[in-house]
């Protein structure tokens, strides 16, 4: 973005930030012309391209990721998660949708999760997290500086590898589709 308005200094842009379910309905509406979504869209409704495919990962604080792996040398799996607080977006957020799909496939929802907090601001769920108050999914990218500063650990869990794809999408027929 601030490439682009270097290079356009006269442009006016409005940018909503929302939720996958919300932008997909704002498009629908014609009240924006793209979105970028990192959630599940209808393919068959969006013309798409793909922009980025990023790891999806489970996060916490430093003392729940000592506590998880016993210092570092234990790996755990989802099951051994699921007496943690799960920190997690509203419904309609892709991030909530990616993580639920992921859960289904291993034949476990969130509501397994010894507790529940929902939140729909992505820097309030790291702030929690990086206070060891539970732990999250999100995006790799999304948190490369909490990490980097120490503030969140990447957990890794056994069997549990996921990446997906932020694309950008539009209305089929509108004047971004491919000529």
């Amino acid at each position: 973005m601030a490439a682009y308005l270097q290079k356009h200094p006269e442009d006016r842009i409005s940018v909503v930030v929302s939720n996958t379910r919300n932008l997909a309905e704002l498009l629908n509406l014609g009240e924006i012309d793209f979105a970028l979504v990192e959630g599940y869209f209808e393919k068959k409704e969006f013309d798409y391209q793909v922009y980025s495919k990023e790891n999806y990962v489970c996060a916490c604080g430093p003392n729940s990721y000592e506590k998880l792996t016993k210092g570092g040398s234990v790996q755990p799996d989802l099951s051994q998660l699921l007496k943690e607080r799960l920190l997690v977006r509203e419904p309609g957020s892709g991030t909530r949708e990616i993580l639920e799909k992921n859960l289904k496939e291993k034949n476990y929802d969130i509501e397994d999760f010894f507790n529940l907090v929902q939140i729909s601001n992505i820097h309030a769920i790291k702030s929690l997290a990086a206070a060891d108050m539970g732990i999250t999914f999100l995006y790799e990218r999304a948190i490369q500086e909490e990490v980097r500063a120490g503030k969140l650990k990447l957990l890794p869990i056994e069997d549990f590898l996921i990446q997906h794809e932020f694309a950008f999408i539009w209305r089929k027929g509108s004047v971004f589709a491919p000529v």
